[in-house]
């Protein structure tokens, strides 16, 4: 239902991207403005799913649950992108369900052996850990500790460590843009789980090609 007048929506108004647009991003009953982040919502989720399916493609033999897996993942990753870009927090609701469905698939699928997932648990989500402690909650969150606990549990112990390090990069380079561009100071206060969540998609997408041009390119 739209949240302002409260009648229930058209199904026609429902329907991705093309409802927004054809609305002009307002109610279909009273105008009410619809807030642009739903349509970029649909576009990054559509955009990811298209990707997943690119690379883990049943026509070309992939078997169907390694698809099923990765896009139920990704669902809850998207959902933490956009809930941390507009409310500054990850809520437990949506990355301790995304953390045991990544226990749950990386052991059926044997993508990722239960110690790798271990390792990669501890060492990403404790480096998190020691940063809360350090700067005594005021650098991160709770739930960037619960979020970087599920991003070794996804992608094990060594993708887990090259998406940390994407993140800092993807966030670094951010942070330079609003600063240089003065939409942000020193002491504004940037969401880092979009950041994360985009490596992560990034690495259980494209892990071990960049592993592979990493190693031709600088380790020849």
């Amino acid at each position: 239902m739209c949240p302002a007048c409260k009648k229930p929506i058209k199904w026609q108004h429902l329907v991705p991207i093309f409802s927004w647009l054809f609305l002009r991003g307002k109610c279909g009953y009273c105008g009410k403005k619809i807030s642009s982040h739903y349509l970029f919502l649909e576009i990054l989720t559509g955009a990811v799913y298209a990707l997943t399916f690119l690379q883990f493609n049943f026509i070309e033999g992939v078997p169907l649950q390694y698809l099923f897996f990765y896009l139920v993942v990704f669902t809850f990753l998207v959902a933490i992108f956009f809930y941390d870009l507009l409310h500054k927090q990850i809520p437990d609701q949506l990355s301790l369900p995304a953390a045991a469905i990544a226990i749950i698939g990386n052991l059926l699928l044997g993508t990722i052996a239960w110690d790798n997932m271990l390792i990669g648990a501890a060492v990403v989500g404790g480096f998190f850990l020691l940063q809360f402690i350090l700067s005594k909650g005021k650098w991160i969150g709770g739930g960037d500790i619960r979020l970087g606990i599920l991003a070794g549990l996804l992608l094990g112990w060594k993708f887990g460590l090259i998406a940390l390090v994407i993140s800092y990069l993807l966030g670094g380079i951010y942070s330079i843009y609003l600063l240089s561009t003065g939409k942000a100071t020193r002491k504004t206060a940037v969401p880092y789980g979009p950041f994360l969540v985009t490596a992560m998609v990034i690495m259980a997408l494209y892990g071990n090609q960049i592993v592979e041009w990493y190693s031709n390119t600088f380790l020849i």
